[in-house]
């Protein structure tokens, strides 16, 4: 994390520790970060499970209406082909004689009875035979008998394969000019044979309606089966997005518990440890500097010049020594388990973190009216900051004096800790471990959860100042 001089705080003239340049780290006027809101509530989650399965019934409908449409589309074709085969075998062929090629008259004829009479009265069109060599040898458009035309690759391919071809007409080719009234068609061909061997190529166009409409009929019949599925699939699932969403709560709720019970086995913990130590160790330690400071002084009274300017001094050498730990011990338990702010109050507990400076040489002055009330929150923040600050302040600023102060504003508390110690440079990363910066996410993370505002001002040989504003509405 790299702080910079906010634009709306002056900074003071430089070369005064006491008017340092003040750093924003916490603007407590903005609005909490996205990572902060709270978890969304079951209805939400619901909500948006309900949503997601509606898009994807949707998408998975229009798959399967696109997949019917294509299956119909291809079942028509295949329909279409196979009426073309009936009828060019059935009917066509029988009356096909050797003459057609060289459009004998009476050939042509044959036929065009048995298309009239029988073809044409179905949804075909038009009728159209082809020799290889691309000329119309019969129509029943009579205009189109005896024109020639190149055939495509398909027609040729047909004629070579034996195979029956369907596909949409291409009204603009010249051959098809006499349709072009009919709207959209369907041309479909296959090849029948001459009684000597040879092979024509039979071509029907029919109405593309016909191939909508058998398209239409397929689709009808699936998609509300599978529209059908789909529903219900949907309808399934809501019982079950409903148990999950319960289920994530009540996993969310006994987490929160488990969280609670967590801190407060911890918070237990720490206070049957703070417990045991100022009732056994410090208690016997303290008991002990008594009894060697009694030795010290019965010798001075009893003992020899000699003893009592060696051994009494060694005496009372070890009753210091051992005051000095009872005191370190003190500030101790202050850290492990500091004093509870509704028993204590808020001013009789920051006056006990100075216990833990004076052990180091520092001197901290506590300025905190005597009748401070703030709500409980708003105490605890005070309280953990202060003792965040001050840690930071015994660990890494080697000062001689420190200051911790309080002051309440109708709609506004403010805590500032300061020290003269080395300072350092505000600009370097504060996530740098090694710097001593780590403390600042302890105090950043804070008072942004408090929605309150922390201002540094740093520089290296300068000492360092804290302040934290709160709001109190």
């Amino acid at each position: 994390m790299t702080v910079q001089p906010q634009a709306g705080l002056r900074p003071p003239p430089a070369g005064d520790p006491a008017e340092r340049p003040w750093i924003r780290l916490v603007d407590g006027r903005r609005p909490p970060s996205a990572a902060r809101k709270p978890p969304p509530t079951a209805r939400r989650v619901l909500a948006q499970f309900v949503v997601a399965n509606l898009v994807a019934v949707a998408l998975l409908l229009a798959g399967s209406v696109w997949a019917s449409a294509h299956a119909a589309k291809s079942e028509a074709l295949a329909d279409a082909r196979t009426t073309t085969d009936v009828l060019g075998t059935v009917l066509v062929q029988p009356a096909l004689s050797d003459g057609l090629p060289q459009e004998d008259a009476r050939a042509v004829s044959a036929v065009d009875r048995v298309v009239r009479s029988a073809l044409l009265d179905t949804a075909l069109v038009r009728v159209k035979i082809w020799a290889p060599d691309g000329r119309i040898v019969y129509s029943d458009e009579a205009r189109l008998i005896g024109s020639a035309f190149p055939l495509g690759d398909d027609e040729q391919e047909s004629l070579r394969d034996g195979a029956t071809m369907a596909e949409v007409s291409d009204l603009t080719r010249p051959e098809n000019r006499y349709e072009r009234s009919q709207g959209r068609l369907l041309e479909v061909y296959r090849p029948l044979s001459l009684p000597s061997g040879q092979r024509l190529l039979f071509e029907t166009y029919s109405r593309y309606g016909s191939v909508n409409a058998r398209q239409m009929d397929i689709w009808l019949t699936f998609a509300p089966i599978s529209a059908a599925v789909l529903i219900l699939l949907l309808l399934v699932q809501l019982p079950l997005g409903r148990r999950m969403v319960r289920q994530l709560h009540e996993g969310e709720q006994e987490r929160l518990r488990l969280q609670e019970r967590a801190a407060a086995a911890s918070t237990d913990e720490r206070r049957r440890i703070a417990g045991s130590l100022h009732d056994g160790i410090v208690q016997d330690l303290a008991a002990a500097s008594f009894v060697v400071s009694g030795a010290a002084d019965e010798l001075d009274r009893t003992g020899s010049a000699s003893a009592r300017g060696g051994l009494a001094t060694t005496l009372r050498t070890a009753a210091g020594a051992v005051r000095g730990s009872v005191t370190a011990l003190r500030s101790l338990l202050i850290e492990i388990y500091p004093p509870h702010l509704a028993q204590a109050g808020l001013p009789s507990a920051l006056r006990n973190l100075a216990v833990r400076l004076r052990p180091r040489g520092v001197d901290l002055q506590v300025d905190v009216p005597d009748d401070l009330d703030v709500p409980p929150e708003t105490a605890a923040l005070i309280f953990r900051v202060a003792q965040e600050a001050l840690l930071n302040v015994t660990k890494h600023a080697a000062p001689q004096a420190a200051t911790l102060s309080v002051a309440v504003a109708p709609d506004l508390v403010t805590l500032e800790v300061s020290d003269d110690g080395r300072g350092f440079d505000p600009t370097v990363t504060a996530s740098t471990t090694g710097n001593g910066h780590f403390g600042l996410h302890v105090l950043t993370d804070l008072a942004e959860a408090a929605g309150a505002t922390l201002d540094l001002a740093t520089a290296p040989g300068a000492g360092t100042a804290l302040r934290l504003e709160i709001p109190l509405s």
